[in-house]
């Protein structure tokens, strides 16, 4: 992966640098799943040595993006429908804590922009025109994010949902087209229909408990519902591949 990389400066540090430049590598899908990384060779690329690239090795393991086989090493975690599901089950916890504990500090700006969202999204949605899709709905959460109290944990969603995207890379089919962490028009619906349900809760002034839990519920039923499609997905590729 041929890059020019500017020198470590106190300001980034040979651990920042090499940690930036593998998860970029990773991001963009320049490292498959199951891929060796080779740390002498990292080094070199980075004109660093090797104890920096193992620290931000160890870094990505924690975010579950590395993982370490006893055989090859450091390689690029698997892109497992299991593992997907895990991580949006810590994202329901999450982001329906978050959108609850914005609600008092939601405006009536506020609302007039989630609304607009929406509604480019489900233009979107009608010509399958996933990048502004995926944009939208990180627009639409940056929203209510902004609102939330509790930095640490908008942080934290934000690492994640990094990681998400990783792995979504990977395990949708890519002959079908996708709508982010959905397959079909049908669950496009529903997420434009969760948002829906959002913004009248604003409005109304619901309590934060009751949105909480409710965009938590939410978010796992879809996570459930697509994994269902995902794993059938690949019986399906299993099963032709064989015949």
């Amino acid at each position: 992966m041929a890059k020019v990389m500017a020198p470590a400066t106190a300001a980034k540090s040979k651990q920042q640098l090499a940690y930036d430049y593998i998860k970029e590598g990773i991001d963009r899908g320049l490292y498959a799943p199951k891929q060796r990384l080779v740390i002498d060779t990292l080094a070199k690329e980075l004109s660093i040595s090797p104890v920096p690239v193992r620290e931000a090795i160890r870094r990505l393991e924690a975010e579950s993006l590395v993982i370490f086989s006893k055989n090859s090493g450091a390689i690029v975690a698997g892109a497992d429908p299991d593992l997907w599901a895990e991580q949006m089950e810590l994202l329901a916890v999450l982001e329906g804590y978050v959108t609850g504990a914005a609600a008092p500090r939601i405006t009536a700006g506020d609302i007039k922009q989630l609304k607009a969202i929406n509604a480019e999204m489900a233009k979107a949605l009608a010509s399958f025109d996933l990048p502004s899709w995926t944009q939208g709905n990180l627009d639409f959460h940056a929203v209510i994010n902004r609102r939330c109290p509790n930095t640490t944990i908008v942080d934290q969603i934000g690492q994640l949902r990094s990681r998400i995207a990783m792995i979504n890379r990977f395990i949708q089919p890519r002959t079908e087209a996708t709508i982010l962490h959905t397959l079909g028009r049908d669950s496009g619906k529903s997420t434009l229909a969760g948002h829906e349900w959002i913004i009248e809760a604003y409005v109304n002034k619901k309590a934060a408990s009751e949105i909480e839990a409710h965009v938590r519920v939410n978010i796992l039923t879809l996570t459930e519902e697509t994994r269902r499609n995902l794993l059938n997905s690949h019986d399906r590729r299993v099963s032709r591949s064989v015949i």
